[in-house]
């Protein structure tokens, strides 16, 4: 993501970059971490090598306290295996390069199912099935 990260040192809109893809992963969690803390309203996207090559549009947040964040979803079919997979090998990734999830999130008190991997520095992985939507879907957020 060379083109994201020369945007945001000249301070330059990044709406009209491509999606990049970059072998190195844990490169590209750093990039999209900067990324995140640089303040803006586009979307940055984003193609992980983890997640094929499907490239997808990290929505910015900005969170309670200030907190800047993306978040980047990719949807799959309801409940499919390709979501469990592609979760899992998001987590497996992450774990690689910032250590072992610090926490896990409880279950949510509606029908759908979560689950929820937190790692140290403000990343997480979320696998959420939407009933309603019929999908199923993999949910990187990382803070600024």
């Amino acid at each position: 993501m060379i083109r994201l990260a020369a945007c945001l040192a000249a301070a330059l809109p990044c709406a009209s970059l491509p999606a990049v893809a970059q072998s190195d992963f844990c490169a590209q969690l750093s990039t999209l971490q900067a990324a995140a803390a640089f303040p803006g309203t586009e979307d940055v996207p984003l193609t992980l090598s983890v997640m094929g090559e499907d490239a997808v549009a990290c929505q910015r947040v900005l969170e309670l306290g200030g907190v800047r964040s993306l978040s980047c979803n990719w949807p799959f079919p309801y409940r499919s295996d390709a979501a469990q997979v592609a979760f899992e090998r998001l987590v497996a990734a992450i774990t690689e390069c910032r250590g072992d999830p610090i926490a896990s999130d409880a279950p949510v008190n509606h029908p759908d199912s979560y689950d929820l991997s937190e790692f140290a520095e403000g990343i997480n992985a979320a696998l959420k099935d939407k009933a309603a939507l019929g999908e199923t879907h993999v949910i990187l957020r990382v803070q600024g």
